[in-house]
């Protein structure tokens, strides 16, 4: 689903293709457990919000950056896969991105594959980037991987 106020359809790909960009460059981070490229992707604000599965809601930067930190030292290694992604573009400086996190991570020796869906928003600054304001992850209950094979 796409809506795009009064823009051309070519303008609108291109939003859409930053969008997805800055997207995926977040799940990036993710897998790389790098703070720095989290620190990038965030807007530092009061009033962004993140929502880990299973976790209370952070609040304003600092908290959300504190939350990565420990997920990052605790963490050894996270693939991400994502799928079933859809944008929505709303007067081009507020995205929201759905998307189902396919994931796989070692736990105490074993490979777990779990899914989550995720809504990221992204608001776009006065540079023109893309900075997430808004993360909120859920874990999938019943969940099936997808049928993923490597060409």
């Amino acid at each position: 689903m796409l809506y795009i106020k009064e823009m051309k359809e070519d303008d609108a790909n291109v939003v859409v293709g930053e969008v997805n960009k800055a997207n995926a460059e977040f799940y990036h981070a993710f897998e790389r457990l790098s703070m720095e490229m989290m620190d990038k992707l965030w807007k530092h604000d009061d009033n962004v919000v993140c929502i880990h599965p299973g976790w209370d809601l952070f609040s304003g930067w600092l908290a959300i950056r504190e939350s990565w930190i420990t997920i990052f030292s605790n963490t050894e290694m996270m693939q991400f896969i994502i799928t079933n992604t859809k944008v929505r573009i709303f007067d081009n400086n507020l995205a929201v991105v759905v998307c189902l996190e396919n994931i796989e991570t070692p736990v105490n020796g074993q490979v777990i594959k779990m899914g989550v869906i995720a809504t990221n928003v992204f608001e776009r600054n006065e540079l023109n980037q893309w900075l997430l304001i808004h993360h909120h992850g859920s874990t999938v209950s019943n969940y099936i991987p997808p049928n993923i094979s490597s060409q």
